[in-house]
């Protein structure tokens, strides 16, 4: 079934950018991690992707993906996911496929207080038993695409509601020390760090309602999409043009990690309760 025609039932997972500091940080003289404290230094969304880019380098890692799940199944459903860190087409993917219902890495790193490290070579294995065109070798598959050949996997402590923070590390050079198990302690530290940052400094939207994120205009829009209208019909209610309607339409794909337009009226009547 091709992506215009399917309609999986999956809640929306809403992506997001580098979110923007809210809170005063800690006051001067308060002992800080390393980490933590480079980003709390940060004047910008600028200077905070610079201080995660100098955190990467001393892993080795390419990529670096925070974001929160709740438990589904006998797996876990992402809420939200950033992007600022990684290929953000990927990421819109790897959600809009549901390719977190057959990751195995998920549910590795689920089972551990520790980083769950994981290689392409490992999960190719995992696949090879599989029809050609089961969910997990078409995830593996997808993966191998990317370029990044390993990484590791830290799941926080779970939240009050139910939700469980990660951080997820990608490399591309499958010999990376990441992998041995050598730089546990530089995980740990990177995870929890921003782990604090995010949830006790910035204004992250991770919660898995993603009309808080929407504009107003965005939020009519969704309404018109969810009753079957078309893009010209939208531009003619909100007085605005067919250019503005097309700029706010590939935002909403984005925010709900959709691939066309079927699959948003359904996100957005799920949203609306309609």
């Amino acid at each position: 079934m091709n992506d215009s025609q399917r309609e999986d039932g999956r809640p929306p997972v809403l992506l997001h950018d580098e979110p923007p500091p809210v809170l005063r940080p800690p006051a001067r003289g308060t002992a800080l991690p390393a980490p933590l404290a480079a980003l709390l230094a940060a004047r910008d969304a600028h200077e905070r992707r610079r201080a995660i880019d100098d955190m990467l380098a001393t892993t080795g890692c390419d990529w670096l993906v925070f974001g929160a799940l709740v438990p589904s199944r006998d797996t876990a459903r992402p809420v939200s996911m950033c992007t600022a860190h990684a290929d953000p087409g990927w990421i819109r993917r790897y959600c809009a496929e549901g390719y977190y219902e057959v990751d195995p890495r998920l549910a590795d790193a689920a089972r551990s207080s520790l980083p769950a490290a994981w290689t392409l070579a490992q999960l190719e294995a995992a696949a090879a038993g599989a029809p050609a065109r089961a969910p997990l070798r078409r995830f593996v598959e997808d993966l191998a695409g990317t370029g990044m050949r390993g990484g590791t996997v830290l799941m926080l402590p779970a939240e009050p509601d139910g939700r469980r923070h990660f951080v997820s590390l990608l490399v591309r050079d499958p010999d990376c020390r990441l992998l041995s198990g050598e730089l546990v302690g530089q995980v740990l530290t990177i995870g929890f760090c921003l782990h604090e940052y995010y949830t006790r400094y910035s204004g992250l939207p991770d919660r898995a309602e993603p009309a808080a994120a929407l504009t107003p205009v965005q939020r009519e829009i969704l309404g018109h999409v969810a009753r079957g209208e078309s893009d010209k019909r939208i531009a003619h209610h909100l007085s605005i043009s067919s250019h503005a309607v097309d700029y706010h339409m590939r935002q909403l794909r984005n925010r709900f990690a959709v691939h066309n337009r079927v699959q948003l009226a359904q996100a957005s009547r799920q949203m609306l309760g309609a």
